[in-house]
């Protein structure tokens, strides 16, 4: 594996959380922001406390935003990304222009394991994403759940063995997710070998609410597995 992998909790609702996240040494934490679909999402103006306060840089998850709300977010909350949950290459090539600090993060998103996937079209997405100017790909889990189509959040997981060779195609970091957690993410970060890992439902204790002692656990397990491989490159 690589030197180290970093660590995004997304789905952070509340300030308690975001600091909970930064206490256990996360390196990142999301927000859903006016995501109809997502049981997480918050309006801009619910989501400013934690933007404002939390100690971490803050990732703004947004889907099919217009351009006018997008300036609206950014200018309100000052976010350190954005992130694409759908495929939006012109917005993101718009963004960097505008706001040159921001940087843009774009999700794209994978069937659940054991599920047909067209190759072709996932490594044109990753090539389009890339060229577009995003600083970070994240190849997470699309999936019906409760009877509604959602894009990431979904707790299920893709075949990993996949996402490490298509994410050979990927010029800039590549960040796993999709039914990460506690229990598999040793796993998950030997087997597709990323930048970094995002996950949400996975350190849960309800919907919207984290659990502090899965956070803990599951950064415990990131650190045994970058010490681990460290050790083996070290002999």
């Amino acid at each position: 594996m690589k030197d180290g992998c970093e660590v995004k909790i997304c789905g952070i609702t509340n300030i308690e959380d975001a600091l909970s996240a930064a206490r256990e040494g996360a390196d990142y934490l999301g927000v859903v922001v006016e995501v109809s679909y997502s049981p997480r999402s918050l309006t801009v103006e619910g989501a400013r406390e934690i933007f404002s306060r939390t100690p971490l840089p803050a990732v703004a998850l947004v889907y099919q935003m217009s351009p006018e709300r997008i300036k609206y977010l950014v200018n309100s909350l000052h976010p350190h990304a954005l992130q694409f949950l759908n495929l939006a290459p012109e917005t993101i090539t718009w963004c960097k222009k505008e706001f040159t600090e921001l940087e843009c993060w774009q999700s794209l998103h994978l069937p659940p394991a054991g599920e047909g996937l067209d190759r072709e079209n996932v490594l044109a997405q990753i090539k389009a994403g890339c060229e577009a100017g995003a600083d970070v790909i994240v190849l997470d889990t699309a999936a019906v759940v409760g009877g509604t189509q959602r894009y990431g959040g979904t707790g299920r997981t893709s075949d990993w063995q996949l996402v490490r060779e298509l994410g050979v195609a990927c010029t800039v970091p590549l960040f796993l997710a999709g039914g990460i957690n506690p229990a598999n993410v040793q796993a998950a970060i030997k087997v597709v070998n990323p930048e970094g890992i995002d996950l949400c439902s996975g350190v849960e204790a309800q919907p919207g609410k984290k659990s502090p002692d899965k956070i803990r656990a599951l950064m415990q397990a990131v650190r045994e597995t970058i010490r681990e491989a460290t050790s083996e490159r070290n002999g």
